[in-house]
């Protein structure tokens, strides 16, 4: 295999790592005390996983202050918006400023997203040839959320549709020397990330059996395109640079369902669930001065991820008393493909890591010791395994016609074991139409990487009505 080849399977390796960090900074303050993961938990939170849910998590401001850190560097995800009753049977919600880190677009997206900008948005964007260049960043998200129903209609409905988008436009030039020659350059960069998903809720709170469903479409597109020129003399040349690198789409398509079994104020609460999201990306590279196309024009890099969690959640509540614990199965695959030019010959470089996590378990308790003051703590363990394929295919013919014949080279390689282990505690307190709730925790045992801490304070208040048998 040659040098390059090499290097572009390094490349598509150190993408293909990102796809399995801990996610246990993605939810909010309750959740992450009492060690969970969302799908199998009951939890306000939950209109981010089901929009739905809003129509049961009504007239509710709330804010939250996160702060993260690991490696000597830290990072804050405040967020705040509210849920208004308009009417018996519909609901409104707006959040501003919520991270997509933090909206589950880990799931299969982010995977894909980062075998093109290794930095996320506002990072270079990069192909398999060519160049690189860096992007806008994503400023100022927000969603919207629309929900029919009420905490005791039989069938909820609900939409929630989430916007993150950033943009420039630099334009200058030079003719300092006032001898007419003007050097000019215009530099666009656009970023966007879109999110739709609609689900239904079934069941009132007094029913036993209460099942949920969601489907969910995200894209994200990015590019930097760049037009300059040179002015030498009348006489002479210009050199000229027009030239976009462009994401154009990286689309996700997904969704869940999950069950949950039991009196929703004393006993046990059984809730099986699963989800499934699918992502791909297109790239594209364009210099309009090169004709023909030239090798990084021609140059493709296909990527496709695959995201499935099937798991159970068990929740057991008498006197002020929760005790929660849950399994789940992960299986997360990134598939990188690179077909390029080199030498006068077509070479293909694939990549496809498959990681395993079993099992993913957590368990968790809350007490009110008063009326106004719960204490939890939760603990939360991750054991990652999988295998990582590599496959590399040369042919001197072109890749339209002719089928890859030459050489054909395929590796298949254990990925290390990784250990990921979380503890938190965390505080509620709750006065009449206030709640606060806050966490300290930790990640230890993180594949060798360096320990973590987070920590996060929720405050929110009711302005309506609330149904008495919320079991959160």
């Amino acid at each position: 295999m040659s040098r390059t080849c090499r290097l572009l399977l390094s490349l598509c390796c150190l993408a293909a790592s990102q796809l399995v960090v801990p996610d246990v900074q993605a939810q909010d303050a309750r959740l992450e005390s009492l060690g969970g993961v969302d799908l199998f938990l009951e939890d306000s939170s939950n209109v981010y996983l089901n929009p739905a849910l809003a129509s049961i998590h009504r007239n509710r401001a709330f804010f939250t202050l996160g702060v993260t850190g690991t490696g000597g560097s830290v990072g804050f995800d405040p967020h705040g918006g509210a849920m208004i009753g308009l009417k018996d049977n519909i609901t409104l919600g707006v959040v501003l400023n919520r991270s997509p880190q933090s909206y589950g677009f880990d799931r299969a997206l982010w995977p894909v997203l980062l075998a093109y900008m290794p930095e996320g948005p506002g990072g270079p964007l990069e192909g398999p040839d060519g160049p690189v260049e860096d992007t806008a960043p994503l400023r100022f998200p927000a969603d919207l959320f629309l929900a029919f129903g009420n905490p005791w209609s039989p069938m909820r409905v609900g939409v929630n549709v989430y916007y993150a988008g950033g943009g420039s436009r630099d334009w200058e030039i030079d003719d300092r020397d006032q001898d007419g020659l003007e050097d000019s350059l215009v530099i666009r960069k656009q970023t966007h990330l879109f999110s739709t998903t609609v689900g239904v809720s079934g069941g009132s709170l007094a029913d036993r059996v209460r099942a949920e469903g969601w489907v969910r479409l995200s894209m994200v597109s990015a590019w930097h395109d760049e037009q300059s020129d040179i002015e030498l003399s009348p006489d002479e040349p210009e050199p000229t640079v027009d030239r976009i690198v462009a994401l154009d789409r990286d689309l996700r398509i997904g969704g869940g369902a999950r069950v949950h079994i039991g009196n929703v104020e004393e006993g046990f609460v059984v809730s099986p669930g699963l989800e499934y999201d699918y992502a791909f990306g297109v790239f594209r590279f364009d210099d309009n001065l090169v004709a023909p196309d030239s090798n990084a024009e021609n140059a493709q890099r296909n990527v496709s991820a695959h995201d499935a969690r099937l798991g159970l959640g068990v929740a057991w509540r008498r006197d002020g008393l929760l005790v929660n614990g849950t399994a789940s199965l992960v299986v997360r695959d990134l598939r990188i493909i690179d077909t390029l030019d080199i030498d006068g010959g077509d070479v293909q470089l694939t990549t496809d890591s498959v990681d395993l996590a079993i099992p993913e378990l957590s368990i968790g308790a809350e007490y009110y010791i008063r009326p106004a003051l719960i204490v939890r703590a939760g603990v939360r363990s991750t054991v990652v395994g999988g295998r990582t394929l590599g496959t590399s295919r040369e042919a001197e013919g072109d890749l339209a016609s002719d089928p890859f014949e030459n050489t054909v080279v395929q590796t298949i390689e254990p990925s290390d074991v990784a250990v990921h282990f979380a503890a938190t505690g965390g505080l509620g307190l709750h006065v009449k139409r206030f709640r606060a709730d806050a966490i300290v925790g930790g990640l230890f045992l993180g594949g060798g990487e360096n320990p973590g801490f987070f920590t996060r304070v929720d405050l929110s208040f009711d302005f309506g009505p609330q149904p008495s048998t919320l079991p959160y």
